[in-house]
């Protein structure tokens, strides 16, 4: 049987269930795989659970497959075939999709996704992929369609030479989504192996067709990136098909549903008047704990005196700072944690000279606010003196005993988590009995989470995004940033952002998007890799696609076996 595209790529869909299958039909796909893996899919179990002993492969494929998919679709369907079955048979597979009316046959599940080590056991006894491809060989003969799932050089090789006419290159399960596994190879990666793989089994079997399936190979943009290196006559999907849409279309509805249940609070003219005093400074949201805060906030910038904000890493200090004092956002900063001990005295205290007295930041004439960043650092002595001066409103010079008014608001910021008491233990216990009730927490994002997309849209406009630039979120993919932790808070809302915006997403962004977003390290810190750093990640990443085999790895790397050991040598990668 000749399998026909209705345009570009033969798209394939392997599916568990009658409604995948014709949802699948619905939307384009040329033909079907019915597998165990879309089975256990659809029972909630990962694809990697078709492998395992837990039920019989055989017997669960024929009865959906016959019962559920064959009766609901017009396309051409693959039986998924077992050749591990105690009483398996060949001819008897021929006979199953001869009188069920299956267009063909897919190795299904196979040796390819085995471990190294099974696979040679399951060679051994004569049960591996050898098996597979003869069992395959023999539908086709019979006039059927046969696609052979191959993971290896040997078994491209191998298949190509038996003349199968169809070659699914699989690169291991799915990454993404709730139950997908983490990415273990990039798509420039897969995309040289699949052009090697092809141009093989091309050379062997000019006629063939060669699909793609698995890995990191997850949305359409990931296979156009893929098919622009290798010469792919079609893609199959599995998990990419129907668990991850799945896991997006029920998590977007559900979302939905419970945000058109979210009714905002109705608020005061006063808590109204409230916001708008904070948003004039740069402090955005509407949360109760933010209201609550700013209340606490604005309560304290009226009252002209010394005060503390402690704030989590990541919290924008500037707006609050801002909010406290006209001049908090461009005062002065002495960082207990950067200047010494004698810095920090003669810029707060001043000193005595020959020539009269230079005033110091506490004392100088016109006054102005002096933000203190991590006070606890300095010398006890020094903030005793200055909880005393701040006290009585006088500075008492240390040589000749002057007494000068004090003129400066101070503003304490310390770094602390929620968790931790306000004030360090190395504060000065006069110091802590000054600020104590006039101390304002700045309630962490994980606190005010609802403020999120009011956040968003307040960042962008702050970094002066085009209109089109701002990223839209799916419900899904809000519920997913409500979900976050933010142990960095803001800073890790603008870090989320930037990576939005900087891979231009069309639509709105999906909550697996975003998942794979927040789960993505910041390398923009980080050193660029050195040669020997460069070299021994690609030694290790052919090592892993070799199966750790040094001979096929040192072919793979066009190098000499001799070189390929004195460099895993000189890389600390010789154990």
């Amino acid at each position: 049987m000749t399998l026909s595209s209705r345009g570009g790529l033969l798209i394939g869909a392997a599916v568990g269930s009658g409604i995948a299958a014709q949802t699948a039909e619905t939307g384009g796909a040329d033909l079907l795989l019915a597998v165990n893996a879309g089975r256990m899919r659809n029972m909630g179990a990962p694809s990697i659970a078709s492998m395992l002993p837990c039920h019989g492969a055989t017997a669960m494929t024929d009865a959906f497959a016959a019962h559920e998919i064959l009766p609901r679709v017009g396309i051409p369907v693959l039986l998924g075939v077992n050749c591990w079955d105690a009483d398996f048979d060949a001819d008897d597979v021929v006979r199953r999709v001869a009188e069920q009316g299956f267009a063909g046959a897919v190795n299904f599940p196979n040796a390819t996704l085995m471990p190294r080590g099974m696979r040679q056991l399951l060679d051994r006894a004569g049960r591996g992929f050898r098996c597979e491809i003869d069992c395959l060989a023999r539908v086709q003969a019979a006039g059927f369609t046969a696609l052979y799932y191959c993971g290896t050089k040997e078994h491209a090789r191998a298949a190509a030479e038996a003349g199968l006419d169809m070659v699914l290159l699989n690169f291991g399960w799915n990454a993404g989504g709730s139950l997908g596994h983490s990415r273990r190879a990039s798509l420039e990666e897969v995309g040289l192996v699949a052009r090697d793989y092809a141009a093989l089994i091309r050379r062997l079997h000019p006629g063939v067709r060669i699909l793609l399936e698995g890995g990191p190979v997850v949305s359409a943009e990931d296979l156009g990136h893929v098919a622009g290196v290798a010469a792919l006559d079609g893609y199959v999907g599995g998990s990419t098909l129907d668990r991850l849409p799945y896991e997006e279309s029920v998590v977007n509805r559900i979302a939905s549903y419970r945000q058109a249940g979210d009714h905002h609070e109705h608020l005061t003219r006063q808590q109204e008047t409230l916001l708008r005093w904070g948003q004039r400074h740069g402090l955005v949201g509407r949360a109760k704990p933010f209201r609550t805060f700013l209340e606490e906030l604005e309560a304290v910038s009226g009252a002209g005196r010394s005060v503390a904000v402690t704030f989590e890493p990541g919290t924008p200090l500037r707006p609050v700072l801002s909010a406290i004092d006209r001049r908090g956002a461009t005062a002065p900063q002495i960082d207990g944690a950067e200047d010494h001990g004698t810095r920090i005295a003669q810029r707060l205290f001043g000193r005595d000279l020959p020539s009269g007295y230079e005033d110091g930041l506490l004392t100088v004439p016109d006054g102005e606010a002096v933000v203190l960043r991590d006070i606890h650092l300095a010398l006890p002595a020094a903030q005793r003196r200055l909880a005393r001066s701040l006290a009585s409103g006088i500075l008492v010079t240390s040589r000749r005993r002057r007494r000068m008014k004090v003129t400066a608001r101070c503003l304490f910021v310390f770094e602390r988590s929620a968790q931790e008491p306000a004030f360090p233990a190395e504060l000065h216990p006069e110091l802590a009995a000054l600020l104590s009730g006039w101390t304002v927490r700045v309630p962490p994002l994980r606190d005010r989470i609802a403020d999120i997309p009011e956040l968003i849209e307040a960042l962008a406009e702050r970094l002066d995004l085009p209109k089109g630039r701002v990223p839209s979120f799916t419900p899904g993919a809000l519920q997913r940033l409500r979900r976050h932790a933010w142990p960095e808070n803001e800073a890790e809302l603008e870090a989320l952002l930037g990576r939005i915006v900087g891979r231009a997403p069309e639509g709105e962004v999906s909550g697996n998007a975003v998942g794979r977003l927040l789960e993505a390290p910041d390398r923009s810190e980080e050193p660029p890799a050195r040669g020997s750093e460069m070299e021994r990640r690609r030694i290790v990443e052919a090592l892993w696609r070799n199966d750790f085999h040094r001979g096929r790895t040192a072919a793979a790397l066009h190098m000499s076996r001799k070189t390929l050991y004195n460099k895993m040598t000189r890389l600390g990668l010789s154990d």
